[in-house]
């Protein structure tokens, strides 16, 4: 039902086998019977005056209005909403993020209103598609994050487990010292009984060092599913640099940013620019006085004069495709890197021209 969507959102935002998921936690958060489900979420849009936009979604028709990235982190942003919850948990930017939703939003919508009215329910293939993801949305704060904090709740459960272990049967062990002190009492000199009870309050003892030692351990291994999980959210951002053309925008100090990355000795565009550009334009379009900073990169190998010449022409042709989007030429800025060779971690991260704002 949404396989040409994933496979369209995979290839245009670079999400690769994240775009599954993403259509998932939308869905997830879409039916929420704990926030109305779809009503409540078309009620999110009315609240933010998009309600005819929201409403022209439904029933799937040609006729169904456009949202655009900023109008996602208006309804869809702030504390505790969709975007946080995407770029944590999936390891996305949240530029990808609400580029990504803008496209898959209105078909989505379209898909799950084929009489072009919300449905009493949510059909059985549609949550059975959903599976998990539910509890993914709902769990902890970041995809790295969200794991240390299963590994974390697992070693506490262990803590409780043993504490709570010992609690239940303590009143069953005071009984039964009880029972056998009178017993002993009744046929053996008391201070027998007194020696068993020393050795049964002594095993008791033991059953609890056992009970927290187990629990640490639990604990450690939570640390260390933890510190494994952050290395693989990590590696998670470092694969979605492009090896070829492409870009990877990002939010730096609260600001837009973006990356252009180009083939070895080409300064064409990427396909993915328009996608990509989208929130940095807006952003110099909606502040007047702030100006596009663009600097132009290169890999280490090679002859030095002609890379830096291959990098001074990509950086015009990102200036160039700044003018094509309306950003008038004098708020272009033009700046050769301290550093021109670049600090990619490979010769394809190097071969890059950055766009950063300047207040």
């Amino acid at each position: 039902m949404f396989d040409a969507l994933i496979r369209e959102a995979a290839t245009r935002f670079g999400l690769g086998d994240k775009a599954q998921m993403l259509v998932q936690m939308l869905l997830a958060y879409m039916t929420n019977k704990d926030t109305g489900g779809l009503a409540g979420f078309i009620d999110k849009f009315k609240g933010a005056g998009l309600g005819a936009m929201a409403s022209s979604w439904l029933g799937g028709h040609s006729g169904a209005q456009s949202v655009t990235p900023s109008q996602i982190e208006q309804v869809l942003g702030g504390s505790g909403g969709l975007i946080g919850s995407l770029t944590s948990k999936l390891g996305i930017t949240g530029p990808t993020a609400t580029s990504a939703l803008s496209f898959l939003l209105p078909a989505i919508m379209g898909k799950l209103t084929p009489g072009g009215t919300l449905p009493t329910s949510i059909p059985h293939d549609v949550m059975g598609f959903i599976g998990s993801a539910k509890d993914m949305l709902l769990g902890g704060v970041g995809a790295a994050a969200g794991m240390a904090g299963a590994g974390a709740h697992v070693a506490g459960n262990a803590a409780k487990s043993a504490g709570g272990g010992l609690m239940k049967w303590l009143p069953w062990i005071v009984a039964a010292l009880a029972a056998l002190f009178l017993l002993n009492y009744c046929s053996k000199p008391a201070v027998d009984a007194g020696k068993k009870a020393v050795e049964v309050t002594k095993d008791a003892a033991v059953a609890a060092a056992d009970a927290t030692k187990s629990a640490a351990g639990a604990a450690v291994d939570a640390t260390k599913a933890a510190a494994g999980a952050t290395a693989d959210a990590a590696k998670a951002v470092v694969d979605m640099i492009p090896t070829g053309a492409g870009a990877l925008s990002k939010m730096l100090n609260g600001l837009p940013t973006l990356n252009v990355y180009f083939d070895t000795g080409k300064t064409e565009l990427s396909p993915e620019w328009a996608a990509k550009s989208v929130d940095i334009v807006k952003y110099l379009k909606d502040n007047a006085a702030a100006k596009a900073v663009v600097s132009g990169f290169h890999d280490p190998s090679g002859d030095k004069a002609a890379n830096e010449e291959l990098a001074k022409n990509r950086a015009k042709a990102v200036a160039a495709a700044l003018a094509t989007a309306g950003i008038a030429a004098d708020r272009v800025v033009m700046q050769k890197p301290v550093e021109s060779t670049g600090t990619g971690g490979s010769n394809a991260e190097a071969r890059r021209v950055e766009i950063t704002i300047q207040k």
